[in-house]
Parts: C-alpha cells; sequence; structure tokens
C-alpha cells in the first residue's frame, strides 16, 4: 500500500506564501489500497461551466485556459520548482495574488479514489491546513477528480485553496487553485470549474 507523497501539500503551502505580497518526495500519511475499489475514472457530475479563455498554459499530459489576465511568471517564483505548470494573477493588488499550480505524480501514488481522497485530507491536515474538507468530485476532461477545500496559514500569510485531483493513464495531476482569504466559495467555484472545463488530455 502506498501513500500520497508529502511534497504535494507541501507545495500548496510554498507556492502560496511564495507569492503573498506580490502585485521532498518522503512517503507519509494516510494509506490506501491501489488495487480494487472504486475505480479512478468513476463518473464525476458533469462539468457545466463556461471555460476560461485565458491564456492557453500547456503542460506534460495535458493543457487548459487560465483564467483572463492570470499568466505564467517570468520570474522564478522559491517553492514552485517541482510543479509542472504555475500560472497567476499577477496584477492582483490585495497582497496575494491568486494562483493555480499543477503537480504531476507518475505513477500515481494512490489509483482509487476513496483512498486518495482520505489521503489528501490527512495530508493537508498534517501541512497545518485549517477547515479541510471534501466537495463534489468533478468531471476533467472525462476524469472524475476528488476536490478538497482548506484554509492555509504560514508565517502570517493565510489564504483558500481549492484541490482537484484526477488521475489520467495512471499519472496524478494534483491541481490546486489558492485565493485570498476574501475570495467567496461561489467565486472560487467558478474560477476553478471554468478552468477545469477548459482542460484536455494532450498527447
Amino acid at each position: 500500500m502506498r501513500s500520497l507523497p508529502r511534497h504535494a501539500a507541501a507545495l500548496t503551502l510554498l507556492a502560496g506564501l511564495a507569492l503573498a505580497g506580490c502585485g521532498g518526495n518522503d512517503s507519509d500519511g494516510s494509506s490506501g489500497d491501489s488495487g480494487s475499489g472504486k475505480d479512478s475514472t468513476s463518473a464525476a457530475p458533469a462539468n457545466d461551466a463556461e471555460p476560461s479563455d485565458g491564456d492557453t498554459v500547456k503542460g506534460k499530459g495535458y493543457a487548459f485556459n487560465a483564467p483572463k489576465g492570470w499568466e505564467v511568471p517570468k520570474q522564478d517564483i522559491p517553492g514552485t520548482e517541482q510543479t509542472d505548470t504555475f500560472v497567476a494573477d499577477l496584477t492582483d493588488a490585495d497582497g496575494f495574488a491568486d494562483n493555480i499550480n499543477v503537480i504531476r505524480l507518475d505513477p500515481a501514488p494512490i489509483k482509487d479514489l476513496d483512498p486518495l481522497e482520505k489521503a489528501l485530507i490527512k495530508e493537508l491536515v498534517g501541512a497545518g491546513a485549517k477547515n479541510v474538507k471534501a466537495g463534489d468530485r468533478l468531471d476533467v476532461d472525462g476524469d472524475a477528480a476528488v476536490h478538497i477545500s482548506s484554509k492555509l496559514t504560514q508565517q502570517g500569510a493565510s489564504y483558500l485553496t481549492e484541490q482537484y485531483n484526477p488521475i489520467h493513464d495512471g499519472v496524478s495531476y494534483v491541481v490546486t487553485f489558492s485565493f485570498s482569504t476574501d475570495v467567496s466559495q461561489s467565486d472560487r467555484d467558478k474560477t476553478a470549474e471554468s478552468v477545469l472545463a477548459s482542460w484536455n488530455w494532450a498527447a
């Protein structure tokens, strides 16, 4: 049995902290059987959101459209070295640049959604996250994704996250949306769902 690498939760913390003020593969935590049980491709509610129409962001094996006005930073952002893709609202003037980061885990350490959901919750709680809860799963270009919400604080900087985790062709994609604490749940969901509605699995 395998657990979710700790760096999936740690990078959520680091990426959020690195952008505050902007205008390791250790195995630990909950384990789950990657064999029997609910298949990672189990059906999830269709995503009926209007696809985002910002810049196209291409990662390894996938692409998506960022929210309009968001872009890939031209400079290196400390704490994002292990992300596959990273995009942010660099014009955000409230002291925290809302952002998206994608971590690609190949092969997926946990292949079934039920144990994956439990592992993500445990890792986030272990990383100091508050208000950690599972949301409704969502279809991401044909693959069901686990959805976890949380609040993170590090060195006095607090922010909210919506984390989605689909598994495609044996690879786990941890897609984390980080927002200022004054962004409402409905606005966070709208942004995340519109980005994920534009997602496509590219060769």
